[in-house]
């Protein structure tokens, strides 16, 4: 019996995309205007230099053991949306994520049941799993983000971008990681705010040379 790799498994590819390092992104209005004129935030524009494919990099896990790492995967968050979920809120939105995803499913509550389930016996471990329990799956993943339980969803790396038009850049990349700015679960205590700082200045050509602003 062939052996799955387990990247192609929903558990693998749950864990590549949802199981990632956070990184937490503070932009000023300007970056976010300059952006919008592709129709993009920020955000969007940096997700596609998240994910990292083809790479054959060695590393080594906490107990020392060595591997490769093939694939790596960055997840960004704005900081105001780095918070505790609301369980009530969140309960709503998996109902209706379970009926959408049944409604999908099973168009046709008349469908025949013998029929569907000769399919099922027919398909692999893997293939057995229903389209709507993976959505579901990640929808759990989306809404339990950012809880007390939990780490997997704490910034490794806070990235603070200013644009050049921004007066006193270097003034508002300090005033930027004010505590007051930052997300209450790093003012409490339930993350860590010492994080990794990186600073990224944003230029557009529209607004004429980057020197002038120099």
């Amino acid at each position: 019996m062939a052996t799955m790799d387990p990247l192609m498994t929903p558990l693998g590819q749950m864990l590549l995309e949802e199981i990632t390092p956070v990184v937490m992104l503070i932009s000023t209005p300007s970056v976010e205007e300059a952006s919008r004129k592709n129709g993009l935030s920020f955000l969007q524009m940096l997700t596609p230099f998240c994910s990292f494919d083809n790479i054959d990099v060695p590393v080594r896990t906490a107990s020392d053991q060595p591997y490769r790492l093939h694939k790596f995967k960055l997840r960004l968050f704005y900081a105001s949306d780095v918070r505790r979920p609301d369980l009530k809120e969140a309960k709503e939105q998996l109902k209706q994520v379970i009926s959408e995803a049944g409604e999908k499913e099973f168009p046709d509550s008349n469908s025949d049941l013998p029929e569907i389930n000769l399919e099922l016996s027919s398909s692999s471990e893997y293939e057995n799993t229903p389209s709507w329990f993976r959505f579901l799956n990640k929808e759990l993943v989306r809404v339990a983000s950012f809880s007390d339980h939990e780490a997997f969803d704490h910034p490794v790396i806070c990235l603070l971008a200013v644009s050049s038009k921004d007066e006193q850049p270097i003034n508002r990349f300090v005033d930027f990681f004010n505590t007051n700015k930052l997300p209450s679960l790093l003012n409490d205590g339930s993350m860590d705010p010492k994080i990794s700082k990186h600073y990224l200045l944003v230029h557009d050509n529209q607004d004429g040379p980057a020197d002038r602003y120099k």
